[in-house]
């Protein structure tokens, strides 16, 4: 079988550094990413961290630095990948692993639920095509390791992800907060000419960002 080398960088949480290391991995015609992860935990190295879900495309969970770029890593083909890190300007705890509960705390004081009426019909909710295009995102962070406005444990800006929820809500017939006023508190002004974040998993981060934006 084919094999190809791929490096991985480990996060080192006692020194705080990043370590690179080298795998040989089998590569396959159509092996990911993240199956090439699996093969370094399970034959070559135990103490290699990281995440992932059911892989039943709502998980969100093996969302990594691919050659330098956020993606996930069940949808990254290995063979064009050489190097895989932790995302990007988020908490790290070891290895690939990203502290989520760090990042998602903050953001518990903006109520990402409905709030209010709940007596609009459930098939409404979907006819907004915006609407139905957020509610794919898989909250994998991917769009705040793209943005490069975010800076870890800053808890007035959080970054894209936020917007997303917020305009979701936004949209949402049943909710009544103002969840405009919300996101100008988490920074929405820092993405109105920025555009460059990104999602993997195609969610209009800059339609989500615009419906926000008072009019």
């Amino acid at each position: 079988m084919t094999k190809k080398t791929l490096t991985v960088l480990h996060f080192n949480p006692a020194q705080k550094t990043m370590e690179p290391r080298e795998y040989q991995v089998p590569s396959p015609p159509g092996a990911t990413v993240l199956q090439a992860l699996q093969y370094i935990y399970e034959e070559l190295d135990p103490t290699l961290a990281f995440r992932y879900g059911c892989r039943f495309d709502r998980c969100g969970l093996c969302g990594v630095m691919a050659d330098g770029k956020p993606r996930l890593a069940c949808k990254t083909k290995l063979a064009t990948t050489a190097q895989v890190a932790p995302l990007a300007g988020l908490p790290l705890l070891r290895g690939l692993a990203v502290d989520r509960v760090a990042y998602m705390e903050p953001l518990s004081n903006l109520n990402l639920y409905p709030q209010g009426r709940d007596t609009e019909p459930l098939g409404q909710l979907h006819e907004d095509p915006l609407h139905k295009n957020l509610m794919h995102c898989l909250e994998c962070l991917c769009c705040v390791a793209s943005c490069p406005e975010y800076k870890d444990h800053e808890a007035s800006f959080g970054g894209p992800f936020p917007f997303v929820k917020l305009a979701q809500l936004h949209l949402d017939p049943r909710d009544e907060t103002d969840r405009r006023a919300q996101a100008k508190s988490m920074g929405l002004d820092k993405c109105s000419e920025c555009v460059k974040c990104t999602c993997p998993n195609g969610i209009h981060l800059h339609k989500a960002i615009s419906a926000l934006q008072c009019k």
